[in-house]
């Protein structure tokens, strides 16, 4: 394990304290991590990023991050730039690493022969012994191809998971057949964000299931109202779709961006900030 810890002031003055090899970047003013362990014959790494704020002895939201096809941890950090977000609002974020930088999600030409719920779930449960975790905001989001493993933890951790918020993911495919991600045991709130002109997860679906399909499987799973509230945001480019009245308070919330291609939403609004406030309002009940 690396541990890293950077003050940044006019000049940086670097402390790093470890058995073993420190490296160092210049991040934010905060701690990050590396964390890595043995699983199923392999070692597994993530990138952890404490805010300054952060006591250990005040249970504490837990992030996690997960990168696209092709993707890495450390390219999720500037790409969401949970880092400051994390060091504004004070929880912590984790940077999981897909094996060959990616995530077997079940289903389609996504799936492979990696545990990889597993592994989230035991490095939930790592991340819980070292730093003080609140047990009921443990989130999970991510990217395309981690948006689909988003929506597949939140399914097969329910137990563990309380929201998650899938950006340009599918909760399934019928490349190979029908294939799609169980129905969770229990009820998980979801907030999702998907740009109508993305060619590479079709809103419309195509080969995976659409947005309207993934987001009816969770309302139904949660218990909300069929038919949404919808809001227009944004001069017309953004449409929130709000699936309330789900059990134990979760709720569903879909963003369409109009116009969107395959990316992670800043502008007109910035999914970063409208996920944490999601999170932040949606603990385990």
């Amino acid at each position: 394990m690396v541990q890293r810890r950077v003050l940044v002031v006019l000049f940086a003055v670097v402390a790093v304290s470890s058995v073993g090899i420190a490296v160092i970047r210049l991040w934010s003013q905060a701690e990050s991590t590396d964390v890595s362990f043995e699983f199923d014959g392999v070692t597994r790494t993530c990138i952890v990023h404490v805010p300054l704020s952060y006591n250990n002895s005040v249970p504490t939201a837990l992030v996690l991050v997960l990168h696209g096809y092709t993707g890495t941890a450390e390219g999720m950090e500037p790409l969401t730039r949970f880092n400051e977000k994390s060091d504004e609002e004070g929880f912590i974020v984790a940077y999981p690493q897909g094996l060959s930088q990616r995530w077997n999600v079940g289903f389609g030409s996504l799936k492979f022969d990696t545990d990889d719920v597993s592994f989230i779930s035991e490095l939930i449960d790592r991340l819980k012994e070292k730093y003080a975790v609140n047990p009921n905001k443990v989130y999970v989001t991510g990217f395309s191809n981690g948006a689909m493993m988003s929506y597949l933890l939140g399914a097969e951790l329910s137990d563990k998971i309380a929201a998650i918020a899938p950006v340009a993911g599918s909760i399934g495919s019928m490349t190979y057949g029908f294939e799609r991600i169980p129905e969770p045991s229990e009820s998980v709130s979801v907030v999702v964000f998907h740009g109508t002109a993305d060619t590479s997860v079709l809103y419309e679906g195509d080969g995976y299931f659409s947005v309207a399909e993934s987001v009816a499987f969770w309302d139904e799973c949660d218990g909300c109202y069929v038919r949404p509230l919808n809001e227009t945001l944004a001069d017309g480019n953004v449409i929130k779709s709000v699936y309330s009245g789900g059990e134990h308070n979760t709720e569903v919330i879909l963003y369409t961006m109009i116009g969107l291609g395959h990316s992670w939403p800043t502008t007109p609004i910035s999914a970063t900030d409208v996920i944490w406030e999601f999170f932040a309002t949606h603990p385990k009940q």
